[in-house]
């Protein structure tokens, strides 16, 4: 495509924020370019991409929690139609009880109104259905699951080169200037830019008021090394333990907001295989094959920064959306693409306007 070529929006990082928000803007004919780094930051090619709509040690959840489940379901599907390969697994996941108090939680929210297609019955630890150390017992969750988010960032990449929406090149800060009529970065013209760039996006000095809370988090690949029992459902305890393919299982995660790197750590290894070894009745049937490390673009109250700058209508933020991606960065691509070409409002609990007087 020529350099003179002018866009609509110039998004920054082909995570699972970019590449989803990309594809939404272009079904309503809006004109993208996306520049990437080469997923260097992308926690989203590390992610386990598990879908969990009961958060935490208390199983809460969102009151937007099915327009959540609705838009993944459609968006992903949508775009398996047009890969012609499924990313999105659903598995229905065992929430084990760590204490009685867990009970207690549990207790209180299975007859809550609107979720109790999300939560199954008690599950006694003399009678557990999975091969699982499991003294508390626990319950089964159902709507959970988990995408495929490395085969789904290629497909998507894949499909805006073949449109001359992509570039691998990484961005500046000082290369990008915004003006009454637009932004440009590096020749390219655009409208509007919008940082997709994960934790990064801390460090922009348009938008570093915004509180980040980075959390660096490490995760296991494991193969099976013998045919002792081990589970083929989502097991969620201290730690969780996810079945994928050809006898690999995805074991995670660490928590660490004093990290903001992608190097995985020994000590993290030893935390997680040893929270393993707590887990399963056979951990022994399992061999570690990779650690991996990535940054999640946390934030200070646990939503998403999405909207516009208070001061620079031409610069805009999707980012935030911590380790619930997977689950929640559909719908709200929905709304920000809204946003952006209706002028729909924006969801108030992630609006950045919640901040501008920090700006």
């Amino acid at each position: 495509m020529a350099s003179t070529a002018h866009y609509d929006y110039l998004i920054i990082g082909q995570g699972l924020a970019g590449s989803l928000l990309a594809w939404c803007l272009t079904q309503k004919a809006a004109r993208v370019l996306v520049l990437d780094d080469g997923h260097a930051t992308a926690s989203s090619m590390v992610a386990a991409g598990l879908i969990n709509p009961l958060a935490g040690m208390r199983f809460n959840h969102s009151p937007l929690v099915h327009d959540w489940l609705r838009s993944l379901e459609q968006t992903y599907n949508e775009l398996a139609g047009l890969a012609g390969q499924d990313f999105l697994q659903w598995l229905d996941m065992l929430r084990l009880f760590r204490s009685a108090e867990q009970i207690r939680f549990y207790q209180r929210q299975k007859d809550k109104a609107g979720i109790t297609m999300l939560i199954g019955e008690k599950l006694d630890s003399d009678n557990f259905p999975q091969p699982v150390q499991a003294p508390w017992g626990g319950f089964e969750q159902h709507r959970t699951g988990w995408v495929r988010l490395p085969k789904l960032l290629a497909f998507m990449a894949e499909w805006m080169q073949e449109r001359d929406m992509l570039r691998h090149q990484t961005v500046d800060w000082n290369d990008l200037a915004p003006g009454d009529k637009g932004v440009t970065c590096n020749g390219i013209q655009a409208d509007h830019a919008i940082f997709c760039d994960g934790y990064r996006s801390m460090h922009n000095p348009w938008f570093d008021w915004l509180p980040f809370a980075p959390d660096q988090g490490e995760i296991l690949t494991l193969k099976r090394v013998s045919d002792q029992s081990l589970p083929d459902r989502i097991i969620n305890g201290a730690t969780w333990l996810l079945p994928v393919d050809k006898g690999r299982y995805r074991l995670g995660a660490t928590h660490y907001h004093d990290r903001q790197d992608n190097q995985p750590t020994e000590s993290g290894k030893e935390r997680l295989l040893e929270g393993m070894e707590k887990l399963l009745r056979h951990p022994q049937a399992l061999e570690l094959e990779r650690n991996d490390a990535g940054v999640r673009p946390a934030t200070a109250d646990r939503q998403p920064f999405i909207g516009t700058h208070p001061e620079q209508p031409r610069l805009h933020m999707f980012n935030g959306f911590g380790a619930h991606g997977s689950l929640t960065i559909p719908w709200y691509a929905q709304r920000m693409a809204a946003w952006l070409l209706s002028g729909d409002p924006l969801p108030q609990n992630a609006d950045i306007r919640r901040y501008a007087q920090d700006a």
